[in-house]
């Protein structure tokens, strides 16, 4: 969006909140505009957002959530010690970015049956942060390993970090 379009966005927005467009209102949003416009300094994308892997993410995510509540009311209705077992699995992302460690952990936690207990990041390095994961009905921990990064490749194909590339590996 360019500047001026976002200056008469921001001046529509003054005149809509006044609810009346008057001398006084359109003066007075002008100058509002003009010292936002001063102290509010551009800056650069970190993240791209692309809009096939967000909606990607998004069908996806709401299929989790229909199946998990589906098995967690079957775990309730009728359970059975395979379904009551449960576990915390440590899993390390392949990508440092914060803001995609923190969309996979709150997609664990909104799917019913599983919630991301911890995040860690070491203290040096390049190394991704490490989330441990408390899962219902828990038998094979490869398998929720692989299932979260699938999600961590899904996040990543919907939002991507600018200036850190992803490999081909984590997104497919």
């Amino acid at each position: 969006m360019s500047r001026i379009v976002g200056i008469l966005l921001m001046l529509a927005a003054w005149l809509a909140l006044w609810g009346e467009i008057s001398i006084v209102n359109v003066v007075t949003g002008i100058i509002v505009v003009a010292l936002l416009s001063l102290l509010v300094r551009r800056t650069d994308r970190v993240y791209t957002i692309k809009p096939i892997g967000l909606i990607k993410l998004l069908a996806i995510f709401v299929w989790r959530l229909i199946t998990s509540s589906a098995a967690v009311v079957l775990t309730v209705v009728a359970p059975t010690p395979e379904r009551l077992r449960s576990g915390v699995v440590a899993i390390e992302l392949s990508h440092r970015s914060p803001l995609v460690a923190a969309i996979v952990a709150d997609a664990i936690s909104l799917t019913p049956g599983t919630l991301t207990l911890d995040s860690r990041y070491p203290d040096e390095g390049d190394t991704p942060p490490t989330l441990f994961v408390h899962v219902l009905g828990l038998d094979d921990p490869e398998k929720i390993r692989d299932d979260v990064r699938y999600l961590e490749g899904l996040v990543l194909s919907a939002i991507v970090p600018n200036g850190h590339p992803v490999s081909e590996e984590v997104v497919s």
